[in-house]
């Protein structure tokens, strides 16, 4: 089994390829127009869902069986297909011509795979189990998913905020002991019990503090 190497991936306006037009494709097809990609699929068929994404814009069509040639502007390849033959020339052409490629539920024809992600705004945990068994990657998230709440995403967008007010006004020390106080769990709690307000007042007292 591979050893696969975790890493996150800006795929804003890069082309992704997805060969397949089922509901399979339709998950991954909305993954990555979540994630800014320029996606092109190719397919005789699409489901109705995924025929509508289809806007000329950021998501398009080829209508037609898989060629080698569809890979060329890829930076990323995923096959979809439930046709074996497909997706063993599919993870073939890629390799060859080094793109990155996963096809679905068979690891051993992916350069990559995707793990399953737990999302609280700017927080992502990715969970894989090298392919071994991902109904295990997802009891890993689910389990992750009880532990970080919905007070992540408000807690990361308050700390971002401040960061730039740290970085310009307090020397690397001062910096050190902000951030030691802003993220010592007060502040998530009062967050997790929607006390916004008084969560901001905890962070800015710390902050004031701090300056000369």
């Amino acid at each position: 089994m591979s050893q696969y190497y975790p890493i996150f991936m800006d795929l804003d306006a890069l082309s992704v390829l997805v060969v397949g037009g089922g509901n399979v494709a339709l998950r991954k097809v909305q993954t990555l127009l979540q994630h800014g990609a320029l996606v092109h699929i190719v397919s005789p068929r699409l489901v109705p869902e995924l025929r509508e994404l289809v806007d000329e814009k950021t998501c398009f069509w080829l209508e037609k069986n898989y060629s080698t040639e569809d890979i060329q502007e890829a930076v990323l390849v995923f096959s979809c297909t439930e046709i074996e033959e497909v997706n063993a020339r599919v993870s073939s052409d890629a390799k060859a011509n080094h793109r990155p490629v996963n096809v679905v539920d068979d690891p051993e024809k992916c350069s990559f795979i995707v793990p399953s992600i737990m999302e609280r705004g700017d927080l992502k945990i990715a969970v894989s189990t090298g392919g071994s068994s991902p109904i295990v990657a997802r009891q890993v998230r689910a389990e992750l998913q009880a532990l970080y709440g919905q007070e992540m995403a408000e807690y990361l967008t308050l700390l971002k905020n401040w960061r730039k007010h740290a970085k310009r006004s307090l020397p690397s020390e001062k910096r050190s002991i902000f951030w030691q106080r802003a993220t010592d769990g007060e502040v998530r709690e009062l967050i997790k019990a929607q006390r916004l307000t008084e969560a901001e007042g905890v962070v800015e007292k710390c902050f004031q503090s701090l300056l000369d």
